[in-house]
């Protein structure tokens, strides 16, 4: 059994420029438009169980890398977006 070529980790020779968090996170935040953000204390409650999904995706190799980047980038979008006390009006 022969070895499989190891994984280029360097630059690349392709057309597009390498995808990075932040291209993500911008992705997800456009994905958002129209949509509001939980409060962060929403979105703690349901942190754990949006990591254990992940998790299991990982596990059960049902998502790629690139899925499973996005599905984090859109946690860090949701948590940086988050509505604070002083975002809503005094009444």
């Amino acid at each position: 059994m022969e070895d499989p070529p190891p994984y280029h980790i360097g630059p690349t020779n392709s057309a597009e420029p390498p995808l990075t968090i932040e291209a993500l996170i911008a992705q997800a935040h456009a994905q958002r438009q129209g949509i509001p953000y939980g409060t962060g204390e929403q979105l703690l409650q349901r942190l754990s169980e949006r990591l254990r999904a992940l998790c299991d995706c990982v596990l059960s190799s049902k998502a790629n890398i690139g899925e499973l980047a996005y599905g984090l980038a859109s946690i860090i979008d949701a948590l940086e977006n988050a509505p604070t006390h002083t975002d809503r009006p005094l009444h």
